[in-house]
């Protein structure tokens, strides 16, 4: 008795810790293009975001605003949403990754990049806001606040750029 429940023990431990590996934020290789747009994310470190899936595979991106269309409208953009382990955003101030449930994103900012228009994401509302100063910033709206919606008006107020705004629109 004791020696299967140190076999069923074991087995737990390491599908946690097997789970555990999956969901933290992946190494972006240099031949994984973005899912949305078909750029190149790790040309663009500081840019870069990513979504880890429970199954250990993962999507990268080169923008902030592509890995929330690629969330909020899979209906648009015909991709299956697989079941989320994690998602993480660079952050633009530190450069290291940060998880979304951190994420507060400054957005309409004059800061451009390699897709245009950005949601620079920060690990804090103080941070946020010092950004939002200092790149003229319009808005500061935290991860779970975003939704289809906001994704609509924002590409309404030309905060989002052509390609998300074709895709959030039509």
């Amino acid at each position: 008795m004791k020696k299967h429940f140190s076999v069923i023990f074991f087995i737990i431990v390491l599908f946690g810790m097997t789970n555990l590996a999956f969901s933290q934020s992946q190494k972006i290789e240099s031949h994984k293009r973005c899912p949305v747009c078909g750029m190149y994310p790790a040309r663009y470190p500081k840019f870069n975001c990513q979504i880890v899936f429970e199954d250990g595979s993962y999507e990268a991106f080169d923008n902030s605003i592509g890995l929330l269309v690629y969330l909020h409208f899979p209906d648009k953009t015909n991709i299956k949403l697989k079941p989320v382990a994690g998602i993480y955003f660079k952050d633009y101030l530190k450069e290291g990754w940060l998880e979304a449930d951190r994420a507060f994103f400054v957005t309409g900012s004059d800061i451009r990049g390699p897709m245009g228009v950005q949601f620079l994401p920060v690990d804090s509302e103080q941070a946020a806001e010092e950004l939002k100063k200092q790149a003229k910033g319009k808005d500061i709206i935290h991860f779970k606040m975003i939704n289809r919606q906001y994704l609509i008006d924002a590409a309404k107020a030309g905060q989002l750029h052509k390609m998300a705004k074709k895709l959030v629109l039509k």
